[in-house]
């Protein structure tokens, strides 16, 4: 683990604070932190300061890289530390990324101990981008003087800790310092409305709610005999923990403190769904169409399945669509808990195009409540082509390639389940 402290050392730190100066109580409270640090199983510490060079040079410096043993370097510079003014937190947290050793798998925090009155006007775009970064698990901003209005605009940089007292800014880097140092514990539980243990196994995936990313997989198992699965999580981070039951379920903006076992839980009731197709014999190969499942009313995709398959989904109302040609829409269809809710779509029929003297364009339509839907538009093999379609009142549209538009000639078809109907092209 590696900390970086980014220390403030603008103007107004001078200011008077407590028992002393801003600066000369931040002195105090670091250097009596570093020396309750453990010489061993701590973190790597290294710090970068802003505002001590000169006032024109808008500047901010690594003045002790990350180095195993460096306590001693911290020390004797924290001690040397003037304010000086001539650069913003923002500016410093743009160079901090660097400052961390790449390629590794550590986990790199930051310390920002501020006044909050140099943040800069652009410090969430910078805090933005070390969030995206994936190199800094989380920066924590300790406001000390507490000046509510300047800890506000830095909100969005990292966690704000509002120090009011000299005697809070050293317990809560005592405090933190454990925090960062140790893991959480969460339960997933997932039960159904009468308490019993959901039976099955789905993934679980824990998402970094900062950038999106997943950082922790697991497959949740349940049962009679099973115990609650337990994933062990970084306490620093914000999570939106996914149970990929469908459709999903989210637990939003989750955290989960130290030496404490969260539970998930979540009622989960499912039942199944099964599409067949009515068994009639024919001499051809028939599609197996793929079943699309949304919640009712919603766009986002819920599942998709195979005809005959029974697949599970939350109980619910869902819209249900079987890409056939043309496609079968069932709406509101009802999935109930422990049961299969079963539906059965008919055969579909042949519409034979036997050959042709020229190619022609065919438009093929569906009459449909007294209005045409096109099904497809397309040009047959001259040699014979057949068009595997659900049964219905079909008209085609025939135009010559090449030809006057006014030789277009229309003509009908009837599509029977299991049977061939031969479409009349002149």
């Amino acid at each position: 683990m590696r900390i970086l402290l980014l220390v403030d050392c603008s103007r107004s730190m001078w200011d008077k604070w407590q028992s002393d100066s801003k600066i000369k109580v931040t002195q105090k409270v670091l250097l009596h932190f570093l020396d309750s640090l453990p010489e061993k199983g701590g973190a790597e510490l290294a710090m970068r300061v802003f505002g001590h060079l000169n006032q024109n040079s808008y500047g901010t410096r690594l003045e002790c890289p990350f180095e195993p043993n460096n306590r001693y370097q911290l020390q004797s510079k924290i001690k040397t530390l003037v304010p000086n003014g001539g650069c913003t937190a923002a500016t410093a947290l743009d160079g901090a990324v660097g400052d961390f050793p790449a390629g590794d798998s550590s986990r790199n925090v930051i310390f920002v101990i501020t006044d909050g009155k140099s943040g800069g006007s652009n410090i969430c775009e910078v805090a933005r981008k070390i969030q995206l970064s994936g190199r800094v698990v989380k920066t924590f901003i300790f406001n000390i003087a507490a000046n509510a209005n300047h800890g506000n605009a830095l909100d969005c940089a990292g966690e704000v800790i509002q120090i009011a007292d000299e005697e809070r800014f050293a317990g809560e880097l005592q405090t933190l310092f454990h925090t960062v140092r140790t893991e959480s514990r969460v339960v997933v539980t997932l039960t159904n409305e009468a308490g019993e243990v959901f039976s099955g196994d789905v993934p679980v995936v824990f998402y970094d709610r900062q950038n999106s990313k997943p950082v922790y997989t697991k497959v949740y198992y349940g049962g009679p005999k099973s115990k609650p699965d337990t994933v062990t999580v970084d306490p620093l981070i914000s999570y939106d923990v996914e149970v990929f039951t469908r459709p999903s379920i989210v637990f939003k903006n989750r955290t989960f403190k130290p030496d404490r076992v969260y539970t998930l839980a979540s009622a989960v009731e499912e039942g199944r769904l099964c599409v067949r197709r009515e068994d009639k014999r024919v001499v051809w190969s028939v599609p197996d169409y793929q079943v699309v499942v949304r919640q009712s009313g919603k766009a986002d995709l819920t599942g998709v399945q195979g005809l005959g398959d029974s697949v599970k989904y939350l109980e619910g109302i869902y819209d249900i669509e079987i890409l056939s040609m043309p496609p079968i829409a069932i709406n509101n269809v009802e999935i109930r808990r422990d049961a299969v809710t079963e539906l059965a779509i008919p055969a579909p029929g042949m519409l034979m195009f036997e050959r042709m003297k020229a190619r022609k364009q065919v438009s093929v339509f569906e009459l449909r409540d007294g209005r045409m839907q096109l099904v497809r538009e397309f040009v047959p093999n001259p040699a014979g082509e057949n068009l595997i379609l659900m049964p219905g009142d079909y008209i085609l549209i025939i135009k010559p390639l090449g030809k006057n538009p006014k030789a277009t000639t229309t003509t009908t078809a009837q599509i029977q389940s299991g049977k061939q109907t031969v479409a009349k092209i002149d």
